[in-house]
């Protein structure tokens, strides 16, 4: 046992207390480094082997759209402090920056309060929806984690995706009313000959994504303040921007003018005399007994770290050259009636892999065969976990579109707290709100290390373990126990 640590056991739990030390350099990543409770919950995984459970239900675009009334600036365009990115595109009519029209798909259930307050904002995954029911349906009803009888809850899908908000597939701005043979042969077209953004939809970042989502609570649904924001994966990178810019204290000295994504008429950002910006810090605030508070009251992110680290962004570049290497990729531009569905489809099957572990893998599939009178090795063996992971692959294309995975995926790689923020310290040291960090033990793709580290950087933070086999799709597996942690967190908090 490492010194310095004291390790308590009961029946129902073990936990790590661990003292107080000096702060140390993120660099070092030190597995625990300031005063936190770990509670190792038990696994609820069912007597039967869940450890290769499909994580989604049905999924479509059901749902409202909320749309943002003006062009929508990204920050790219310069919101956070940043000159704007000059285009490389083909196709320059396009604004750069910009997003017009820019919608988002979601969903609600439950009762708004007379005080519009009892508000629950859910985030997805990379490849989820905003129906809810269809991911994590376990945790929405009566009773249940989602209480619908005693909060009001929102869902909202992300920019770019393909489930009912703007993305590369939606129609591109300019050719609404223009015939199928006026428009030129490079403009990217869907099955129905429509042109559509394609490839040339704008780089769009997390925080661009949670400020439009901010906006839809703000100004679509009117909701005064929220009670707790929770998701995982990239829901959880989400649930950390909202953290940031809804949840933290603005820094001293900061003239604010919020922009186009703030609570003010669109005029952009000033600066102080200092010079610095507050870069989205504090950025939403509401007036609540007869205080100005944050916008969100505590959050739950799961999974997930301050920032896409060198290790995650590989792994998601690995599924993107999977699908370039597809002879039909095309630079993007490809037939829609014939896309890069083998690269699509073997990128998913990356993706797969690093959600689980190599337990979860033995104990499903060891070395068996799907058909034992085939060969027992080499190029023919049938192995089982071939025929899973082709059949993830397969599945897949029924729901996804290649560009749309492509820029999701370099979309949850802008992750960074810290960007334009000074560093992850500053930008998390705001953050006062009561944040519960989950992690997964056996996580390999946002490994535990990562949830410490939140947790040492935010003043009000406290880290709960879930044990599984499941890998870092055990936040959407081990249902039971991560319903059960934020059940407490929300009964424990405003």
């Amino acid at each position: 046992m490492a010194r310095g640590v004291t390790h308590v056991s009961n029946s129902n739990a073990s936990a790590l207390i661990i003292p107080k030390q000096p702060p140390i350099p993120l660099a070092s990543k030190p597995a625990y480094a300031s005063s936190t409770t770990i509670v190792r919950a038990k696994s609820t995984t069912k007597q039967h082997d869940t450890s290769m459970d499909d994580e989604y239900g049905a999924m479509n675009s059901s749902g409202k759209t909320y749309a943002y009334p003006t062009p929508y600036r990204l920050e790219s365009f310069g919101t956070f402090g940043h000159p704007p990115v000059l285009s490389t595109t083909s196709t320059p009519q396009l604004p750069r920056g910009v997003i017009d029209p820019a919608f988002v798909n979601y969903n609600t259930y439950g009762t708004l309060n007379a005080d519009r307050d009892n508000v629950l904002v859910i985030c997805h995954a990379l490849t989820g929806n905003a129906s809810l029911e269809a991911w994590w349906g376990d945790l929405l009803g009566p009773g249940k984690a989602f209480d619908t009888d005693r909060y009001f809850v929102v869902c909202c899908n992300i920019l770019g995706s393909c489930y009912g908000s703007v993305g590369p597939s939606s129609a591109r701005p300019g050719y609404e009313k223009n015939n199928a043979a006026d428009v030129p042969s490079n403009i990217p077209r869907d099955k129905n000959d429509r042109a559509i953004y394609g490839m040339d939809f704008p780089d769009v970042s997390v925080r661009d994504t949670v400020r439009l989502q901010l906006l839809l609570l703000k100004h679509e649904l009117k909701i005064n303040s929220v009670k707790c924001v929770i998701g995982g994966s990239f829901g959880g990178m989400q649930a950390m921007e909202y953290c940031v810019m809804a949840g933290a204290t603005r820094p001293v000295g900061i003239i604010r003018n919020h922009g186009n994504g703030g609570l003010g008429n669109g005029t952009g950002e000033k600066r102080s005399d200092s010079g610095t910006t507050a870069y989205g810090i504090g950025e939403f605030v509401t007036k609540r007994n007869g205080r100005i508070e944050p916008f969100v009251r505590s959050a739950v992110p799961i999974a997930c770290g301050a920032e896409h680290t060198a290790w995650q962004i590989g792994i998601s570049e690995t599924q993107r050259q999977a699908i370039y290497a597809d002879p039909k990729w095309d630079g993007g531009r490809y037939d829609p009636n014939d896309p890069p569905s083998s690269g699509l489809a073997v990128a998913r099957q990356v993706a797969m892999v690093s959600y689980r572990t190599p337990l979860g893998y033995h104990k499903k599939f060891g070395r068996a065969l799907t058909d034992e009178s085939g060969p027992s090795y080499g190029s023919r063996a049938p192995w089982q976990v071939k025929s899973y992971l082709e059949y993830q692959g397969k599945k897949f294309l029924d729901r996804f579109d290649p560009v749309t995975y492509v820029k999701l995926t370099e979309q949850m790689d802008s992750h960074d707290i810290g960007r334009g923020r000074g560093s992850i310290e500053r930008a998390l040291s705001h953050v006062e709100i009561p944040v519960c960090v989950l992690g997964i033990d056996s996580d390999v793709l946002y490994p535990l290390m990562e949830q410490e580290e939140l947790v040492r950087c935010m003043p009000n933070a406290t880290l709960r373990i879930v044990h599984s086999d499941a890998g870092h799709d055990g936040f959407l597996l081990e249902q039971d126990q991560v319903a059960a942690h934020i059940k407490s967190f929300l009964y424990s908090h405003d």
